[in-house]
C-alpha cells in the first residue's frame, strides 16, 4: 500500500511538474488571477482582522455565494496564511492548496477501489482524481471534486463519520452543482453496499 501511495505522490509531482519545478505562476491566467485569488485575499484579510468578510467591489454578498468557499476550512486557512506572505507567495500558496486537493482525491479513490487488484486501484486513483472535468482552475470545483471519492469510500465501508464529513466539506467547498447531487447519490450507494 505504501508503495502505491508513493506512486500517487510521484504521479502528482509529474502531472503538475510545471508548477512544482518550472514556473509556479503557470496558472496565473483568467478567472483565478482576476477574481478568485483576489477574493480569497479579501477573505484572508477579513479573517486576520477577525471580522466578517465584506467585498464592496466585486462580490457584495460574499458570505452567501457558495462558489467563493468562504466557509471551507482549508480555503480559509490558506487565505489567512496568505495575508502574512508577499502577494507572490500568497498566490503560490493558493495554487498549492488547489493542487494538493488532487493528491487528496487520488488517495481517496485509491481507498475506494480497495476491492480491486493493486494495478487497477492505482489506475483508478489517478484517473478518478485527474479526470478532465476535475482539471480546472476554479478552486471551488477542485475542492468539491476532491471529496467525491471520500464520500463513496465512506458509503462503501458504511462509515457515517467519513461520509458525513465528506458531504459536509464538499458542500462547504461550494460547487453545489455537484455537491447537492452527491447527497442522495451517496445514500443510494450506501444502500446498495449492504
Amino acid at each position: 500500500m505504501y508503495v502505491s501511495i508513493f506512486g500517487l505522490v510521484l504521479f502528482h509531482f509529474v502531472f503538475f511538474r510545471k508548477f512544482y519545478f518550472q514556473n509556479p505562476y503557470v496558472y496565473a491566467t483568467s478567472e483565478p488571477l482576476d477574481t478568485a485569488f483576489p477574493s480569497s485575499h479579501v477573505l484572508g484579510k477579513a479573517l486576520r482582522r477577525a471580522q466578517l468578510v465584506e467585498d464592496d467591489c466585486y462580490y457584495p454578498r460574499y458570505r452567501s455565494l457558495p462558489f467563493l468557499s468562504a466557509w471551507y476550512l482549508p480555503h480559509c486557512l490558506q487565505a489567512y496564511i496568505g495575508t502574512f506572505l508577499p502577494i507572490n507567495g500568497a498566490w503560490i500558496l493558493y495554487n498549492l492548496t488547489m493542487l494538493l486537493h488532487f493528491l487528496f482525491a487520488s488517495i481517496g479513490a485509491f481507498m475506494l477501489f480497495q476491492h480491486f487488484a493493486p494495478a487497477v486501484r492505482f489506475f483508478g486513483a489517478i484517473t478518478f482524481a485527474h479526470m478532465g472535468y476535475a482539471i480546472k482552475q476554479n478552486s471551488s470545483i477542485i475542492y468539491t471534486l476532491a471529496w467525491v471519492p471520500w464520500v463513496f469510500y465512506g458509503a462503501d465501508i458504511h462509515s457515517p463519520l467519513i461520509t458525513g464529513a465528506s458531504l459536509g466539506m464538499m458542500t462547504l467547498a461550494g460547487y453545489w452543482p455537484v455537491a447537492l447531487y452527491l447527497w442522495p447519490l451517496s445514500g443510494c450507494y450506501w444502500v446498495t453496499r449492504l
